[in-house]
């Protein structure tokens, strides 16, 4: 009697250890990881965020700056969430933080399209779960 439970459990636990890591078989999948070469943002977004750069950033920053080997030494094959993260808490010096985060993400999308990555469908939102997720790539 205790030796087809204890089967049982067995084949249980070896369907759980088959299966860790994997995507649920019902409902919404794991989350992927995608590259900035995939399109994560939209024409309009990277419009703001140059916008927002000449106001806020430019009086400090160059364009050509974020698209130097420093600039991938820093990001490069790194989730875009530590590039929102540094923006987010340093700048603009001389007010960090200020920026709502829809901006600071609009702001990066600029940088993207310094930097030739292709535009997509999607806005580039500001949550850490999405940006995760994006890996910044050198073009």
């Amino acid at each position: 009697m205790i030796r087809p439970i204890i089967v049982a459990c067995g084949v249980v636990l070896a369907l759980v250890v088959a299966c860790a890591g994997r995507a649920p078989l019902y409902g919404a999948p794991m989350s992927q990881e995608k590259s900035v070469k995939a399109g994560v943002y939209t024409a309009a977004q990277a419009g703001r965020g140059e916008a927002l750069f000449r106001a806020s950033c430019a009086s400090c920053h160059a364009p050509n700056r974020f698209t130097d080997d420093l600039f991938y030494l820093s990001f490069a094959g790194k989730p875009l969430w530590e590039m929102y993260d540094v923006i987010s808490d340093t700048m603009p010096e001389d007010n960090p933080g200020s920026l709502k985060p829809q901006e600071y993400a609009d702001v990066i999308t600029y940088l993207l399209k310094l930097n030739k990555f292709p535009e997509g469908q999607d806005e580039l939102p500001p949550t850490k779960e999405v940006l995760s997720t994006i890996k910044m790539e050198k073009p």
